[in-house]
């Protein structure tokens, strides 16, 4: 399991992790950033570049403090690097045995067999090129990166493991707790659980204790001092414990930085550098400026200036044995992708020839192939290119703006015109004239347009109609404030309110039939009424005569 994990809550998708990411273990093809174990070397970049603290760091400071409370013996190897939060290494002592550690020793006296181990092996091996082995980020760039400079790393564990065996000798059932400022150091505790029970970062010591108050002064040069091998985690520190034991045919160099660390590799490949012990470190400026110091970044001067108050004495204690160990190559597995495969996505991305490869990082990637790389191999959005996602958008803007039937004028915040389409010179007939800089009211002379043009507080809909255009329009002003301009939107409805005005001329014309229509039936019915009358009245005659007839006969 990775220590470091995504709080996805704060991640901002902003890409700085990936483009840190000197490995490209980082993947971005599901909205988020999702590190690959495999080629992780925990040099830690991405959680010290994070903005936005979406990258959160897992130790084992739960464990710890659970040991604690059930009254474990418990002992913290505190590695060289504190002088950042205190230089006064009694202070540290008191307040971690306060919270309920047993005993607290230096990692820096595992380092002092270290840097002895480092010296008979120059004196043995004057024609070889070594490699330091107290940087676990270094050691998995070289397993897994560069497998065949494995042989050049030095057969020694690192400090932390041998203080963590030292403290095992002696207290076989005690639990060992190293005290980092480093990410890799993590994994690599998980590697040697017999000799490190647990890590706990410097940071998270404030959790535990508060180190750097008043009661506990930092820069204490009468107490940092003396021979073990406590200038390890400034730059040059390796060397400067080794160098008073050293051939001066043995050449010493310091590397900082995986970027500078690639090159010197490179340079190794190429077989130069010979006979020459090199210090290697993930972090320039060394283990002080390890991921999670990086917030105490104001206090590395002061802590540089306490650790050159250290004395490297004669006699560094030797034991081979405790310090030997052998390290294995991991190369990883290498992806060969068609050229045709890296051109198809290259051609994607907008890139269809190399002038339009603009190689300009944004993406996380060095180079637009190394990019098309990634996306064969799943670790990228084959459509996250921002140059290309700004021509694109650009290019579509464009075309909408240039082709839509729709007029669209932009003023500025005087209500002077500062672009038109050509719709909007058509429905406007100034094709062939330059308006750009006129006042809005030479075109759209409505004096209730520009009051709602200078209000940008919300989108306004007004219908106008203007007879020098023969025209009706619907207008939709849209604010822009950021750019402190307005989006006219010019929508001509002169067709459907002709329609509208004819369509209500026809129901005028109908009502008008049929009311005629209606008048023209009444006038027959009242006729037909007056005949039906004048017949029912002589039939009514008739029939009283014939009554009276038949009754006189009987």
């Amino acid at each position: 399991m990775n220590p470091i994990s995504l709080f996805e809550a704060n991640c901002k998708s902003c890409h700085h992790c990936v483009r840190a990411c000197v490995t490209k273990a980082i993947s971005f093809v599901n909205g988020k950033p999702e590190i690959d174990d495999e080629e992780c070397i925990l040099c830690g970049a991405c959680y010290t570049v994070c903005p936005h603290d979406a990258k959160q760091i897992t130790s084992d400071l739960a464990q710890v403090r659970q040991w604690i409370l059930n009254g474990e013996e418990v002992i913290a190897s505190l590695a060289p690097s504190y002088p950042v939060l205190n230089a006064d290494f009694s202070a540290w002592k008191k307040r971690l045995l306060e919270v309920g550690f047993s005993d607290v020793v230096e990692t820096a006296q595992g380092a002092a067999f270290v840097s002895a181990e480092y010296v008979r092996l120059g004196a043995q091996y004057p024609d070889q090129t070594f490699i330091s082995t107290c940087c676990p980020a270094v050691v998995t760039y070289i397993e897994t990166r560069y497998p065949q400079l494995t042989k050049l790393l030095a057969p020694t564990l690192s400090p932390m493991v041998v203080s963590g065996k030292l403290i095992k000798q002696n207290h076989p059932s005690a639990k060992v707790v190293f005290i980092s400022p480093c990410v890799a150091k993590i994994k690599e505790a998980s590697d040697f659980r017999s000799f490190i029970d647990g890590v706990v970062t410097m940071s998270e010591l404030d959790q535990l204790v508060r180190i750097y108050d008043d009661r506990y002064p930092p820069n204490n040069p009468e107490v940092f001092s003396g021979r073990i091998a406590r200038s390890y985690p400034a730059s040059t520190g390796i060397l400067k414990s080794m160098r008073p034991f050293v051939s001066d045919q043995i050449d010493l160099m310091c590397v900082e930085g995986v970027d500078r660390v690639k090159e010197v590799l490179d340079g190794l490949l190429r077989n130069e550098l010979p006979s020459t012990f090199i210090e290697m470190s993930a972090c320039v400026g060394s283990c002080i400026n390890g991921p999670v110091l990086r917030p105490y970044k104001d206090r590395e001067i002061a802590a540089i200036q306490a650790l050159r108050t250290t004395r490297v004495l004669d006699n560094l204690p030797m034991d081979p044995t405790l310090v030997a160990t052998i390290h294995v190559a991991h190369p990883l597995l290498e992806k060969i992708h068609l050229e045709s495969d890296i051109l198809s996505v290259l051609e994607k991305l907008g890139k269809t020839d190399p002038s339009k490869e603009l190689n300009c990082g944004a993406c996380g990637y060095p180079t637009c192939r190394e990019k098309a790389v990634a996306v064969l191999d799943k670790k990228a959005d084959p459509y996250l290119c921002l140059p290309f996602a700004l021509e694109r958008a650009q290019s579509m803007s464009n075309a909408v703006i240039q082709h839509t039937p729709n007029g669209v004028v932009i003023v500025d915040d005087e209500a002077r015109i500062v672009e038109i389409n050509p719709a909007a010179r058509q429905l406007l007939e100034c094709v062939n004239f330059p308006v750009v800089g006129f006042p809005l009211e030479a075109l759209l002379p409505d004096p209730q347009l520009k009051p709602l043009v200078l209000d940008r507080t919300q989108v306004h809909y007004i219908q106008s109609d203007y007879p020098q255009y023969g025209r009706t329009f619907m207008h939709a002003t849209v604010p822009l404030p950021e750019e402190r301009c307005t989006l006219i939107i010019l929508m001509d409805l002169t067709q459907e309110t002709t329609r509208e005005k004819h369509l209500k001329q026809v129901r005028t014309d109908t009502l008008l039939v049929t009311q005629q229509v209606l008048d023209e039936q009444m006038r027959t019915v009242q006729e037909i009424a007056k005949l039906l009358g004048e017949t029912t009245a002589k039939s009514k005659i008739a029939l009283s005569r014939l009554k009276k007839s038949v009754e006189e006969d009987q």
